[in-house]
């Protein structure tokens, strides 16, 4: 299958194969930085899984995930731009004013790894890795730590909406279509910053625990006890040693229920189907 191909339902295994070899590389670019200043970051969700139940990736996976603490994702931030390749590009807020999600992609210029789910609008399309920031937690249930969950569920959805307004709005609840005309001439930017510092606003680091919120499994799974997460250990993945949480156990059940060495049936074991796959730069001939 060409390296461009459209592609909806799986990727050839010549093609996954040298895609994960991409997104290993920038793991690899990303890590050394980390260890090199001291910074914490985990392996999590597939990534994690992967390792601990293949040694490598999940064979039908097609991405990499790690997360950091707050303050060493936004420290990673600043020194990104000097420390990483120029192969690479950090892509947030902090460097395109029209992105919209709350997670860092480590994309690999000339290449294209074209999500489904993504904006047209958004400018770098490269092949990636995401780095999701762990955010100060008090505790894991009660009201105010549901109402903080919900309404970043909500302003979440509302700026995907917006940002994607010509082909969702159609899709969405009146007083979202309401509240979205409302918001037209609010820049992108600024509801991006609403939305990161309310994730942050628990600045004590010594809260109990860790809340994920960028995660696609929800906030009261993704919230658990810092020291699930730290001291970390190292394993391995694809031939390489990584940092993953302490108590990685309790975190794969935590995520992926009891059950979690069991592969899921075929029908499940799937892609994330992205439309356009370019792994190196095209020359003009």
């Amino acid at each position: 299958m060409p390296n461009n191909a459209r592609n909806h339902d799986y990727l050839s295994a010549e093609t996954l194969e040298q895609l994960k070899k991409i997104e290993v590389s920038i793991l690899l670019d990303v890590a050394k930085v980390c260890e090199k200043h001291g910074l914490t970051y985990f392996l999590i969700g597939g990534t994690l899984l992967g390792a601990i139940r293949h040694g490598g990736f999940i064979p039908w996976d097609d991405d990499i995930d790690i997360a950091m603490p707050r303050n060493d994702f936004e420290t990673f931030q600043k020194i990104a731009e000097t420390e990483l390749p120029k192969s690479l590009f950090l892509h947030y807020g902090t460097t395109d004013a029209e992105y919209y999600l709350p997670i860092i992609k480590i994309k690999k210029h000339g290449t294209v790894f074209e999500e489904e789910s993504i904006s047209p609008g958004i400018k770098h399309k490269g092949i990636f890795i995401d780095i999701f920031p762990l955010d100060n937690a008090k505790r894991d249930k009660g009201f105010l730590f549901h109402m903080k969950g919900r309404i970043l569920k909500q302003m979440r959805s509302i700026l995907f909406l917006k940002i994607n307004e010509k082909t969702t709005l159609y899709t969405v609840a009146i007083w979202k279509k309401a509240l979205l005309r409302l918001l037209k001439l609010v820049p992108t930017k600024l509801l991006f910053q609403l939305l990161t510092s309310y994730m942050q606003n628990d600045t004590n680091n010594s809260s109990a625990y860790y809340a994920n919120y960028a995660s696609k499994y929800g906030y009261q799974k993704q919230t658990m006890l810092k020291t699930v997460y730290e001291p970390t250990v190292i394993t391995e993945f694809e031939g390489y040693r990584f940092r993953i949480p302490g108590e990685t156990d309790y975190f794969l059940r935590r995520v992926y229920g009891q059950n979690y060495m069991d592969q899921p049936p075929a029908e499940k074991r799937i892609t994330h189907k992205p439309r356009r796959i370019q792994l190196k730069e095209e020359r003009l001939t």
